[in-house]
């Protein structure tokens, strides 16, 4: 039987948690952390019935502290902070156990925290953080959680919003037996999330693609450098109408592609009865050169200003593999 929701919730699919190297470590040493410092520090028995750690942007790691709890800030190195959460069942403990000498089993009787619950718990994050500063030199692989320091406790969420400011946190949530048939309590432990050093992506090359990119055509087009002439000698122009150019013009011509991308420069020639352009030197400045020049009106130009034809490069002056040009 299917319901109206029923290819909604074949689409959704629930996010696989973010894990790595760090949230093992934090699960291998969660029962070291908590379990020697209530047993010599405060006297109880105390279990880690279950952690997990994984990763959780700023806000949902926030999210995942009790509405009822005793948040104690860890000043850490650089400025970073971190985090060690006691909920109101564990905190109840923790008095009760040093005002009446045990832990009561009756239940907790809702009721929010006070300065006094703070207080009274922070001898026993105290005694954690301590433990954690020996953990991160006994161990290599714990060596960037060392440094950090019990600081005052914080139940303004606001303020601890912005106390906690890094993107991402790695957070580590434990379920604590507080003795046989007694309470159970929770405890949430956060640190700046480990930063992986990104792998380099390896380049999936297509061979088929590059020949075929190989094998294609590309225009190219031979300039030679720009000149300026007076408006009045461009009006005069008609069919027919010679242009003197400067001396050496041919040896700074440009090769470009369709886009007018500079390929490289050379002399613009002839080989075999066609144009040809050698290539000798990398691409010129992004800005093409200009020449002045003053050139006479097209009526006055005397029959031996015509200029020479292209010279021939020959064979011998011409690279093995010349450029054709269109033409």
């Amino acid at each position: 039987m299917t319901g109206p929701n029923t290819a909604l919730a074949f689409m959704v699919r629930p996010c696989k948690p973010t894990r790595g190297a760090r949230h093992i470590l934090l699960e291998d040493i969660a029962d070291g952390l908590f379990r020697g410092p209530a047993k010599l520090g405060h006297g109880i028995d105390l279990l880690v019935r279950d952690a997990q750690a994984q990763s959780f942007p700023q806000a949902k790691a926030l999210s995942l502290i009790p509405d009822i709890a005793v948040p104690h800030v860890l000043d850490g190195p650089n400025g970073t902070r971190g985090l060690l959460v006691f909920d109101g069942t564990l905190i109840d403990a923790l008095i009760e156990q040093q005002t009446l000498g045990r832990i009561s089993a009756a239940p907790r009787v809702e009721r929010p925290v006070t300065a006094i619950d703070a207080a009274l718990s922070t001898g026993f994050a105290q005694a954690v953080v301590g433990k954690l500063a020996e953990v991160s030199v006994d161990r290599r692989d714990a060596s960037a959680l060392a440094g950090y320091n019990c600081g005052a406790p914080q139940t303004d969420r606001a303020a601890l919003s912005l106390a906690m400011s890094e993107r991402s946190y790695d957070v580590l949530t434990l379920t604590l037996d507080l003795g046989p048939g007694l309470k159970t309590g929770t405890a949430v432990l956060m640190f700046p999330a480990a930063i992986d050093p990104a792998k380099p992506v390896r380049q999936q090359v297509n061979p088929d693609m590059v020949a075929a990119l190989q094998d294609s055509e590309l225009h190219l087009r031979a300039y030679l450098p720009s000149v300026r002439l007076p408006v009045k000698t461009l009006l005069g122009f008609d069919d027919g109408t010679i242009i003197p150019l400067p001396d050496g013009i041919l040896g700074r011509a440009q090769l470009c592609d369709r886009r007018g991308v500079t390929l490289g420069k050379g002399r613009l020639g002839q080989l075999g009865g066609h144009r040809a352009f050698r290539l000798n030197g990398a691409p010129p400045p992004a800005q093409t050169p200009t020449v002045e020049m003053d050139v006479p009106p097209p009526a006055a130009l005397p029959k031996e200003a015509l200029p020479e034809p292209l010279p021939d490069m020959g064979e011998d002056r011409v690279s093995p593999e010349p450029a054709a040009l269109e033409t």
